[in-house]
């Protein structure tokens, strides 16, 4: 079968996506029209994310873990830290202004330089307890499913702080068929390509796909898609407003059709062959010895029959 690659460049910018959740940016629609028809020249459609221009305008302190809740002297206390980019330093001074304005001025704050475990210590050896329900607890190194408690009023996290924030973006669509897995969901995603975050915070993630991955896509038709951007925690990334840029290529393998050369003059030549020889047969009167009449009879009303055409190539055998 030979076949060849109708290839379709697709630019791609949030700016022009209807954007289904606002300045997060990273759940998006393209309205198009007939990317993808259901052709019967069509073998196998490939999709690949070519090139990426992506800002790191996400935070490591963001709406999903920005949340401490903490039991001091019976009362319980929910804070929300400002969202940002930090690290170890600027962390404890968010988490001890946000105390402060709570009157809890108590509490110091130190990040080890050899473990990089964090430890809360309270004067007086006053015990408090920093409750599971908030959502920084993972990123400063306690158990995100169980409270907290101090001894003596010292608490040490038992792993390290993390500030690294996302590591990955994955691209996803609901709208492409894929086959490609994910271990989030232990089965197959619809993710179009992976896409490592190798710059610092507030640069640019400059992607090429220089290994050529393509995806095979089951869609027949496609009129348009959805995109989805999530971070290496499964969630939808927070771009703050700021736009990106993704450049796709759509490969159709399609059968090739071999143009014909036959004119309607060499379908008819056969049967205008046919029909000389049949008539010039007739005119030199061949015929059956005992009655001469009968195939010039016959053959004259056969060469008549414009409709059946099967009369004449029978006696085309019979009689040449």
């Amino acid at each position: 079968m030979d076949t060849y690659i109708d290839q379709r460049i697709i630019t791609l910018s949030s700016n022009n996506a209807t954007q289904n959740n606002g300045s997060f940016l990273s759940d998006v629609y393209f309205n198009f029209r007939g990317l993808v028809k259901d052709d019967l020249d069509n073998v196998e459609v490939k999709i690949t994310i070519q090139n990426a221009q992506i800002p790191i305008s996400f935070y490591n302190i963001n709406v999903y873990n920005n949340i401490l809740v903490l039991d001091y002297d019976a009362v319980v206390y929910t804070f929300t830290l400002t969202q940002g980019n930090y690290n170890s330093t600027n962390l404890i001074t968010e988490i001890k202004l946000r105390f402060a304005l709570q009157s809890i001025t108590d509490i110091d704050i130190a990040t080890s330089a050899i473990t990089g475990c964090m430890t809360f210590t309270r004067l007086l050896s006053l015990d408090f307890t920093i409750l599971s329900t908030g959502t920084i607890n993972q990123v400063l190194g306690f158990n995100p499913t169980t409270n907290n408690t101090s001894s003596l009023g010292v608490l040490t996290t038992p792993f390290p702080l993390n500030l690294l924030g996302l590591l990955k973006l994955k691209l996803a669509s609901f709208e492409l068929q894929t086959q490609n897995y994910d271990s989030s969901v232990e089965s197959n995603l619809n993710i179009l390509a992976t896409i490592p975050i190798e710059s610092g915070a507030f640069g640019v993630i400059l992607y090429n796909n220089v290994s050529n991955i393509q995806t095979i896509i089951n869609n027949n038709t496609l009129d348009g898609f959805d995109l989805q951007l999530f971070g290496d925690d499964g969630r939808l990334v927070d771009f703050n407003n700021i736009h990106w840029n993704i450049t796709l290529i759509l490969a159709i393998t399609r059968i090739r059709h071999q143009d014909t050369k036959t004119t309607f003059k060499d379908l008819i030549l056969p049967i205008n062959q046919l029909i000389n020889t049949l008539q010039q047969q007739s005119t030199q009167g061949v015929a059956d010895e005992e009655n001469p009449q009968t195939f010039t009879d016959q053959t004259l009303s056969d060469l008549n029959d414009d409709d059946n055409l099967e009369v004449l190539f029978y006696n085309n055998r019979k009689y040449i």
